[in-house]
């Protein structure tokens, strides 16, 4: 029951509005949880051995048992050496605690590594009985069920939740469902497919065949609609498996079905051109079928950081690449290379054994399980694996090692009178003590791989609901950073609130005070997360108001430094070179801030900021035309949502243009800077300057 109710929660659970994070993390706690409940099992089940053969004894016959194992199961070899080396990249990391736990943007660190591998041997265990992978194919339909439901309410514009951030393209929201994106939905509607129309091949109940076949045309319909290039290229993949499966396991479906197959796919595929999603959807396939496209080249073929990437993961993580196979091998390794590899070339021939010389139920779920398989990996080689998508693959490659060991003494139909149990692999329970123990390991875990990390993420849900420079804010924060303390963001975040809060800060003394507090907190951040180059820089921008406040006691050679220091971390970062650069300029630091701002011009010659900045630069050295014609090329530009950076820009071109003498377009600069920050009270003051310099000129040439 652990293992069918992880497999329906994985895309269903969310929890919107109570986390910075609603899905993935979630999602990774439940999945965790679940796994220790597993391991509790496993540990009581291990202790009575020890308790019945004695310490020695089993310590002794502990080398034959894995070999033993290995021999009979390979692919679950090759699982135990993919946990080992997370493991070991864990325990050599540079940051032992991120490894363990994974990145805000990537949950998939040692812990979620375990929990899978936990769902693999337990499926294998369960896959003894021959109804344990429909009920896997029927757990993972009902979660997919859920799934493309909400998602056809998004699609239809009638969610019932209102959420503050949603993929879109070409101004097209993109349903993400409770999975929470688009690519990473339709990766598992994708998966889920051959499953589903299993189910409607074998059930013989007309309604319950009628569903599963809505099911499956509302899952190409919504994969189709979801924009995602890589879901496209499963579904194919999905496709292509099949009819490669299919003959190999002697299986050959009746007319009737292929025509009704056919034509409900048709329908489905083609639906969206007759939506108002055309146009987003024919700009897609281009992209897929032209292999020079940035976009395709950079997630097929990525290179480590560059200006590319950023713009297309602009606000993510341009560290990571869309493709889960060079994340293995830049997580872990060779080791973890060669066990990745070792996993799909097993499971291919697991599921080929049994799509052969399986009884005639087990082919039909080989081919099945062969072709969602394909339709978890082909997705995965362009994009991000995810919890939902990693938990149902584990328990389709578990089944698939047991249905492969003998697969004749297993060649039982379903649907026939006989059936045995689901036996568990190992000894039983002996006593409540074996299980306690167990049980208080599991719980030992818990409180350190879920329960810290939950409340963390709960205060810092907390904290996000108050303004910057708010005390509650603060006070959440630093209970975030109490139950984490292995997290920097809770630090970082902290520092933040802090530094805001000196800035505005009208009693010198007092915002010296908060700003010492920042920097004490920043300095930890950084101290955890050498390389993170965002809160180096906000840790510089502290010390760069120091120095303005108080020259004599922070010396500006300090912020150079400073900034220096988080630039060569991250050279390519607009974040990072728009930070550096306003906070040098800031401290006086203008031919430095300017050397920046022309590398970040350079780098991302559509990005805004850096054209700003530029401008801000010639303006206070007083080149008021050259200021005022860059300033002009900055506010064409993309702004990215920065509404503050762009009424400075506006409010300094009025600057500019007052200077020069232009008091109309001044006065107009002034307006739009005022329509972009209503409490820009330069703005208003250059605004009034310019129309009263105005009226001046204008009474002087009446005279």
């Amino acid at each position: 029951m652990i293992t069918l109710a992880l497999l329906f929660a994985m895309p269903v659970f969310f929890v919107p509005g109570h986390l910075a994070e609603e899905f993935e993390f979630t999602k990774v706690m439940v999945l965790v949880t679940g796994a220790l409940v597993l391991l509790a099992r496993w540990v009581a089940a291990e202790t009575s051995r020890i308790t019945s053969a004695g310490f020695l004894s089993w310590l002794r016959a502990l080398p034959r048992r894995i070999a033993g194992a290995i021999r009979h199961d390979p692919l679950g070899g090759a699982v135990a050496l993919m946990l080992l080396s997370a493991l070991a990249s864990t325990v050599v990391s540079i940051r032992p605690a991120l490894s363990l736990f994974g990145a805000p943007q990537s949950r998939a660190g040692f812990e979620t590594i375990a929990a899978m591998t936990a769902l693999y041997y337990s499926s294998r265990s369960l896959a003894s009985s021959p109804l344990w992978i429909r009920r896997v194919a029927q757990a993972a339909g009902a979660g997919a069920a859920v799934a493309a439901a909400y998602a056809l309410l998004q699609i239809a514009h009638l969610d019932p939740l209102t959420w503050s951030r949603q993929s879109s393209f070409g101004g097209l929201l993109r349903a993400g469902s409770t999975v929470g994106h688009a690519n990473t939905l339709s990766a598992y509607l994708v998966m889920c497919l051959p499953l589903v129309i299993w189910l409607a091949s074998g059930t013989r109940s007309r309604a319950g065949k009628i569903g599963w076949l809505v099911l499956a045309a509302a899952s190409v319909f919504i994969s189709v609609a979801s924009l995602s290039r890589g879901a496209w290229l499963g579904l194919a993949g999905v496709a292509l498996t099949a009819l490669i499966l299919l003959p190999a396991s002697g299986g050959r479906p009746s007319r009737g079905w292929v025509l009704a197959a056919g034509a409900v796919a048709l329908v489905a595929l083609l639906l969206p051109l007759v939506t108002p999603m055309r146009t987003q959807l024919l700009d897609r396939v281009h992209q897929l079928t032209d292999l020079k496209a940035e976009t395709t080249r950079t997630r097929v073929v990525p290179r480590y950081r560059t200006t590319t990437l950023t713009e297309i993961e602009w606000g993510g993580t341009p560290a990571k690449a869309h493709n889960d196979a060079i994340q293995i091998l830049a997580t872990q390794g060779i080791p973890g290379g060669l066990a990745a590899l070792a996993i799909l070339v097993l499971g291919a021939r697991a599921v080929w054994r049994v799509a052969r010389h399986g009884g005639p139920e087990l082919r039909g779920a080989a081919v099945a399980v062969g072709a969602a398989l394909v339709g978890y990996v082909l997705p995965s080689l362009v994009g991000f694996g995810t919890v939902a998508t990693s938990a149902l693959a584990a328990a389709l490659a578990g089944w698939a090692a047991r249905a492969a060991r003998a697969p004749a003494a297993q060649a039982v139909e379903v649907g026939g009178a006989t059936h045995h149990g689901a036996p568990q692999e190992g000894a039983p329970v002996r006593s409540k003590w074996n299980l306690a123990a167990g049980l208080i390991l599991a719980a030992a875990l818990w409180y350190v791989l879920v329960d810290r990390p939950l409340a963390a993420e709960m205060r810092l849900a907390d904290a996000m609901r108050y303004s910057p420079a708010s005390v509650q804010r603060e006070d959440f924060l630093e209970r975030a950073a109490e139950a984490a303390p292995w997290d920097p963001r809770y630090r970082a975040e902290l520092g933040r609130a802090f530094f805001f809060r000196g800035l505005s800060e009208q009693d010198p003394s007092m915002s010296l005070d908060l700003l010492s507090r920042a920097r004490g907190e920043l300095t930890q951040a950084v101290r955890t997360a050498p390389e993170n180059g965002e809160n180096r820089i906000l840790l510089a921008s502290v010390l760069s108001t120091q120095t303005t406040l108080s020259p004599d006691r922070y010396p500006k050679q300090e912020v150079r430094e400073a900034f220096r220091s988080a630039v060569a971390l991250d050279p390519l970062s607009p974040v990072v070179l728009v930070g550096a650069t306003r906070g040098l300029v800031a401290s006086g630091l203008d031919q430095d801030a300017h050397a920046l701002a022309l590398r970040a011009a350079r780098a991302y010659p559509g990005y805004a900021p850096p054209f700003a900045d530029l401008g801000a630069i010639a303006l206070e050295q007083g080149r008021n035309a050259d200021a005022a014609d860059t300033l002009r090329l900055a506010l064409r530009r993309n702004w990215r949502g920065d509404e503050g950076s762009m009424a400075s820009a506006w409010n300094d071109l009025a600057r500019a243009n007052l200077a020069l003498g232009r008091y109309r377009e001044a006065m107009d600069a002034a307006d739009s800077a005022l329509a972009h920050n209503s409490r820009l009270s330069q703005a208003f003051v250059t605004k009034e300057t310019a129309k009263r310099n105005m009226e001046q000129e204008q009474s002087r040439a009446k005279k």
